[in-house]
């Protein structure tokens, strides 16, 4: 056994910085009430950034002014910002994501007063420097108002779902963004540190109901219905193109172990429009399965509210862990973790479902983001390469980036029994919450955990040596009670004996899903597609089980 070489690293984010504009002078223009025009910049090199804002005068918001683009109380601020408000004191908080520093401060308005409010924006952590690069795989706008978005937060890849035809998004195409085809639009800006690398897709959003797959970089056309045809597109799809990426969401569908089977997933959503700032969304399961369901999360968005049915069949002793507000993050998580223990190789990705004016969903572009390593800027192909290899980490709060022996999450790492693996961790780490604990993740078992203060005061991990198959995972979960707010790397791998990990009691879960899955397609009406995929699928989980070589 070894001891860890390098000592942990936490570098803390200011949670704000605090400025107060002096009172506007009045004038020589003659104006029946104050006009202020605040402007943006980033703080070190005195550019104009992007950003959000929120203005309030005595904790009242203000009228917004028309055609300003907005999403909850928020506005989106392009780098200057004309206001007429009342006469008054006003304060403000403005926001780029957890790369920047909050701000905080506020401005006096008298009569007929006239003047430039600057606002200077710190960075507190540029990630591109240390090779990471982030982005978010959901949002239901359309690109060209996506990407204004997608500069306030300096998010690098986005990815809408909005069915817009590509022809209808061109005369709003911002000046430096191209045509690349497949309907893609990418083209870097300049001083992409301070506003993302730009990059943007157009995906396929499948939903039928009972299972939701992002199609990227995907030629195939959007079926009416699941069929075994739509099975075989997927997996032919996945072998003949490395590029494409099917990206699973909502892991507790009840069709995740028939798409599980088309093994042709790529990626699982375990970040997604669930997980929101002020999330109130719940997991709440019946007393008994009823046609195949054993509860249902209840989404909550504005006043809309709605169920989504979790076939899971999480076990009755197993439950204690989702009854608070963080259920459904801490749901989406465990279940990742099952198909990870029955030998899937699937890295985690992020998206933050955002909407923009609609408000259907309080969140902003990139709340939920992957991070991809990447030692070379990142196009668009070598973004979802980046992502098949794993080579991420998901987030929607702390900044967590983390090695085993020098080498980024995906790496696999390979032995013999007789030979176990000395694992030198390293992690770097920049939070706004307080966070509650820091884990090391072996196959499902907890191998380090501590408070983070505790883990600081150490300095460095104990001495860990991997002596069998698995997947090993290093997170963060901070004390936000509103939902789940926590950062996980992608797994790290380890292979002995040349045979991945394949647990029973993981394959014997998604078997007993599928049978839960069968019984509720059968009493469904137009089931008739799903005869041959079950068929399919049910030879899939067979052989699974026979592949196993661990409880």
């Amino acid at each position: 056994m070894r001891k860890t070489s390098e000592a942990y690293r936490y570098f803390g984010i200011p949670i704000v910085a605090i400025v107060w504009i002096a009172t506007i002078i009045p004038s020589t223009a003659c104006f029946a009430q104050g006009l202020v025009e605040l402007e943006f910049a980033d703080q070190k090199s005195g550019e104009p950034v992007s950003a959000r804002i929120l203005i309030t005068k005595a904790s009242k918001k203000i009228p917004r002014p028309k055609k300003l683009l907005f999403a909850g109380d928020q506005w989106l601020a392009e780098s200057k910002l004309q206001i007429a408000p009342p006469n008054g004191d006003f304060e403000f908080v403005v926001q780029r994501g957890p790369e920047f520093s909050e701000i905080h401060g506020g401005f006096t308005i008298e009569p007929r007063a006239k003047d430039k409010v600057p606002i200077a924006i710190p960075r507190s952590i540029d990630m591109h420097s240390e090779h990471w690069y982030s982005g978010d795989h959901l949002s239901g706008l359309p690109m060209s108002e996506l990407q204004r978005w997608q500069r306030a937060d300096a998010v690098d890849m986005v990815v809408s779902i909005e069915s817009a035809s590509p022809t209808a998004l061109n005369p709003a195409r911002p000046a430096n963004i191209r045509r690349t085809g497949r309907n893609e639009q990418s083209s870097p800006p300049s001083q992409s540190e301070l506003v993302g690398l730009g990059l943007g897709t157009q995906s396929v959003h499948l939903d039928w109901g009972f299972g939701a797959v992002l199609l990227h970089r995907s030629k195939m056309l959007k079926p009416k219905e699941p069929s075994i045809e739509f099975a075989k597109r997927l997996h032919e799809q996945a072998i003949e193109d490395e590029d494409v990426v099917h990206e699973l969401i909502r892991p507790w569908a009840r069709d995740v172990p028939f798409l599980l089977a088309t093994d042709s997933i790529r990626s699982v959503q375990i970040l997604s429009d669930t997980n929101r700032p002020d999330g109130d969304d719940r997991l709440v399961f019946a007393n008994e399965p009823l046609n195949g369901v054993h509860g249902n999360v209840q989404n909550s968005h504005s006043k809309d509210k709605a169920l989504s049915e979790v076939f899971a069949p999480i076990e009755a002793d197993e439950r204690i862990r989702f009854k608070d507000a963080r259920a459904v993050g801490k749901l989406s998580e465990a279940l990742y973790w099952q198909m990870l223990e029955a030998g899937f190789r699937m890295p985690p990705t992020a998206g933050s479902g955002f909407q923009g004016s609609g408000k259907k969903i309080e969140t902003q572009v990139g709340y939920n983001r992957v991070y991809v390593y990447s030692e070379t800027v990142p196009d668009q192909a070598s973004w979802w390469r980046s992502i098949i290899k794993g080579n991420t980490f998901v987030t929607n709060g702390p900044l967590l980036r983390a090695n085993i022996n020098g080498v980024p999450p995906g790496s696999v790492f390979t032995s013999y029994r007789s030979q176990s693996i000395p694992i030198d961790i390293a992690v770097s780490l920049s939070v706004r919450d307080t966070v509650d604990y820091l884990d090391v993740v072996f196959n499902g078992e907890i191998l380090y955990s501590a408070k983070l203060e505790d883990h600081y005061k150490r300095g460095e991990f104990p001495p860990i040596e991997i002596d069998k198959s698995g997947w090993l995972v290093i997170r963060v979960v901070t004390e936000h009670s509103k939902g789940y707010r926590f950062a996980t790397t992608a797994p790290f791998y380890f292979v002995f004996d040349g045979q991945p990990r394949i647990s029973r009691k993981a394959v014997s879960f998604f078997q007993r899903w599928h049978a839960a899955s069968v019984e509720n397609v059968k009493k469904a009406q137009g089931a008739k597609p799903y005869e041959a995929w079950i068929e399919q699928s049910l030879q899939f989980w067979n052989a699974k089980m026979e592949a196993c070589n661990c409880d």
